[in-house]
């Protein structure tokens, strides 16, 4: 039982994996060879997504390399990413952002009010927030700042609400002239992008053990996927799984070499890989029979984890009505012509 506790401590496992992924260059991918990094692009950032959604790591990756990453290379100055940046690209520090703060204010340089939702809050280092018509940058370890773990599905995905009184932020101004909310917009669209790719190395996984799973398990003399209801699931997860990508490596061009096609190919990416994933992590439980709701079958981590990612920057139904309301705006524009 001890045994089992010490592999189920979230936060021993979180410090392994981050460090490893730091040795590895994955943190800071997309870091600039200047201030630490890789210097890579999207497109291997992305990669590196599937994987960590394979393992079901948890880590974060996505509210620190993506988000807290893009949101200083976008914003701030040099001197702030000289002090950020490698850090982030080591490991040695983390990052998050929250899109929505509506009870942020920000007097003479310090803020106040709460984030009640902060992923990896409990463990960040920063937090980047929108206030005042802009965006601030907030160190969580001086005084001021209260953190609080919130109780969670999937403990992979931490959450936490952190108070704030009175702290100390840095003003971000975005780059090339953009509004504060044009850059979140973006870095929305950026972070969807390679979520997907994250929620699609989770499918992969779940599709990769409920087939190991049926090919060993025997009922009634007969391996369980020899019988065709068994092979029409899989063959339904394999379906989906192939859409999912199929959106996915069009949200990674788009991030690469076309910004403009970003919005309507990330909103593509967000439906369809959480489709796939939610899916797959279901069926995965169903075709390992009783033994998948047990813990050591090890299914219930990805179905955790594709209900968490799914409602991460933003249900579905909120990337479906973007859908609708870009294809509406390109009929109207073809209408016009």
């Amino acid at each position: 039982m001890d045994e089992v506790k010490r592999c189920l401590d979230k936060d021993c496992a979180s410090e392994i994996t981050w460090r490893a992924l730091a040795d590895m260059g994955v943190l800071g991918a997309a870091v600039p060879a200047r201030w630490g990094g890789s210097g890579l692009s999207a497109l291997e950032l992305a990669a590196c997504a599937e994987e960590v959604g394979r393992a079901c790591a948890p880590v974060p990756l996505l509210a620190s390399a993506v988000l807290a990453t893009e949101a200083l290379l976008h914003a701030g100055d040099d001197a702030l990413r000289e002090r950020w940046l490698p850090a982030l690209a080591s490991g040695e520090a983390t990052g998050t952002l929250v899109f929505e703060a509506p009870d942020l204010t920000l007097r003479g340089g310090c803020v106040s009010g709460s984030l009640p939702r902060v992923v990896a809050g409990a463990a960040a280092d920063f937090v980047v927030a929108p206030c005042a018509g802009g965006l601030v940058l907030v160190e969580l370890s001086g005084r001021g700042v209260r953190r609080k773990a919130l109780h969670v599905l999937d403990p992979g995905f931490p959450l936490a609400a952190v108070d704030l009184e009175g702290v100390s932020a840095l003003e971000l101004n975005p780059s090339d002239g953009e509004s504060a909310a044009d850059l979140l917009a973006a870095l929305r669209n950026r972070g969807a992008a390679l979520l997907a790719f994250e929620q699609l190395g989770g499918a992969e996984r779940a599709l990769k053990m409920a087939r190991d799973y049926s090919l060993q398990r025997r009922t009634f003399g007969r391996f369980v996927g020899s019988y065709q209801a068994i092979k029409h699931k899989l063959a339904n997860i394999w379906v989906k799984n192939e859409l999912a990508r199929g959106h996915a490596y069009h949200a990674a061009w788009a991030l690469a070499h076309n910004p403009r096609a970003l919005p309507l190919a990330a909103a593509g990416a967000r439906v369809a890989a959480s489709a796939a994933f939610e899916f797959a992590a279901q069926e995965n439980i169903q075709i390992h029979g009783g033994f998948g709701y047990t813990w050591e079958a090890d299914c219930h981590p990805l179905y955790k984890r594709a209900l968490s990612t799914s409602l991460a920057l933003g249900a579905p139904s909120v990337w479906k009505r973007r859908i609708v309301a870009h294809l509406a705006t390109a009929r109207g524009s073809r209408d016009g012509l």
